[in-house]
C-alpha cells in the first residue's frame, strides 16, 4: 500500500475542518459540554447556588461555563486530525495525553484564575477551594483526550467509507 499523496497546507486544514464540523464531532463535543458543564458549574458556583447567594457575576459564570468543555473537545480534536496520517498514527497515546497536558495546565491554570482568583487574592482559601483547584485542571485533560478519541474514531469511520 502506498502512503497518501502529501497535501498543502490549505486543503490539509480544509479537511481538518471538515472532519472537525461534522454532526458526529459537533454532537459529542456537545454532549461533553452539557455533562460535563454541568460538573464544572456544581463544583464552583455550587455552594452560592445551594445557599441562595445568587449573583449576576454568578449567573454569567454559570451560563459562560459549558463553553469551556465544548471549546476544549473540538480543540483536543483538531489537534488530533493530522489528515496525512494513517488511522493508526491518530490512535490516542502518549502524544494527545501530552498535547491534552498541555491544554489542560494552560485551560485549568485559566478557570482557576477566573473561579478562584479573587479568593486567592484576598487571601481567604480554604481547603474547599483547594480541592476545587485541584480537580479543576482534570476536567480539561479529560475532556481533550475525549476530543482527540472522537477525531481517532470519526477518521477510522471516514477511511473505512
Amino acid at each position: 500500500m502506498t502512503p497518501p499523496a502529501p497535501l498543502s497546507v490549505q486543503s490539509s486544514w480544509r479537511l481538518r475542518l471538515a472532519l472537525l464540523c461534522t454532526r458526529q464531532v459537533i454532537g459529542r463535543a456537545l454532549l461533553a459540554a452539557v455533562l460535563v458543564g454541568s460538573l464544572l458549574v456544581s463544583v464552583h458556583q455550587g455552594d452560592a447556588i445551594f445557599t441562595g447567594q445568587i449573583t449576576g457575576r454568578v449567573v454569567l459564570k454559570a451560563l459562560l461555563t459549558p463553553l469551556i468543555p465544548f471549546c476544549v473537545t473540538l480543540l483536543g480534536a483538531l489537534l488530533n486530525s493530522n489528515t496525512a496520517a494513517g488511522v493508526e498514527a491518530l490512535r490516542p497515546g502518549w502524544r494527545a495525553v501530552r498535547r491534552s497536558l498541555i491544554i489542560a495546565t494552560l485551560v485549568g491554570g485559566t478557570i482557576i484564575a477566573l473561579n478562584q482568583g479573587d479568593v486567592l487574592l484576598a487571601g481567604a482559601a480554604t481547603p474547599r477551594v483547594f480541592v476545587k483547584m485541584l480537580i479543576t485542571p482534570c476536567v480539561p485533560f479529560c475532556v481533550s483526550f475525549y476530543g482527540a478519541y472522537v477525531m481517532y474514531r470519526r477518521v477510522a469511520a471516514t477511511r473505512q467509507e
